[in-house]
């Protein structure tokens, strides 16, 4: 229904930012990883991707920094058991691509180590998900930072690294954004 909204950032709190478009101030419940992009933004334009969630007594409009989150934040919310709450609190804890490429890999660590998310949760995730990521993958929704990770993934695995170490030190980049740059850095932390 609201695919986006861009107006002025008039205020903004780590859960939460309020746009004014056209004379209406409308209040999008975001992650912690949009907060961080747009906060600076606040007395400027800006641009929320939106989600309209409609319960029987409620609507709750969700904004998203890009529309890759607002597309994890949309399957996220499609498995049994997870709700619009939970599905923001993975984006707020793993980036989107952080979240995608845990899918793809079923890294059950990565997607436990957000608090409210069990080993039960992590499985449905994948088992509801796996099928739907890889296609969005193939389509090309998120070919550009999913497939320098999963390369990345698989240069750091052919060098003897473990699963678990290669994740902690992917999620933990933020600048390099070349295969060669993420791989570089990562073998500077893992060494």
């Amino acid at each position: 229904m609201l695919e986006y909204l861009r107006g002025k950032l008039i205020e903004i709190g780590p859960n939460y930012a309020v746009l004014e478009v056209a004379g209406f101030g409308f209040k999008c419940s975001i992650s912690l990883n949009a907060y961080n992009s747009i906060k600076i933004y606040k007395g400027s334009e800006v641009t929320l991707y939106t989600f309209l969630h409609y319960k029987e007594d409620s609507l709750d409009l969700y904004g998203f920094f890009d529309p890759l989150e607002r597309e994890v934040f949309v399957l996220l919310n499609k498995v049994s058991g997870i709700g619009p709450k939970v599905a923001l609190s993975i984006l707020s804890w793993l980036k989107p691509e952080e979240v995608v490429s845990a899918i793809t890999t079923e890294d059950v660590k990565i997607l436990t180590s957000v608090p409210g998310v069990g080993n039960k949760t992590a499985r449905k995730i994948f088992f509801e998900l796996k099928d739907k990521v890889k296609s969005l993958a193939l389509s090309g929704e998120f070919e550009g930072p999913l497939r320098t990770l999963q390369e990345a993934r698989e240069a750091l695995l052919s060098l003897g690294f473990s699963n678990e170490e290669i994740q902690k030190v992917l999620s933990e980049l933020n600048g390099p954004t070349t295969l060669e740059e993420i791989i570089a850095e990562a073998l500077k932390r893992l060494a």
